[in-house]
């Protein structure tokens, strides 16, 4: 991930790791379109969702400050 986007970009490594994952995942998608790459998103069920809401509730403390 780290490297296609510092080759996508120039951007330093040590940049991709401090920026947000969410934003990370963004320009790895652009990039990997940019080079071709046909790409589809997951579908996902409500219960998937619930799921995924569930646990980012309990791991939401790791980003709060303390």
């Amino acid at each position: 991930m780290i490297f296609t986007i510092a080759k996508a970009t120039g951007w330093s490594e040590e940049s991709i790791i401090w920026m947000p994952l969410r934003k990370s995942l963004q320009y790895l998608h652009a990039a990997w379109i940019s080079d071709g790459a046909h790409t589809d998103w997951r579908f996902t069920t409500e219960q998937d969702n619930a799921e995924a809401q569930k646990l980012y509730e309990r791991l939401l403390y790791l980003t709060r400050p303390s």
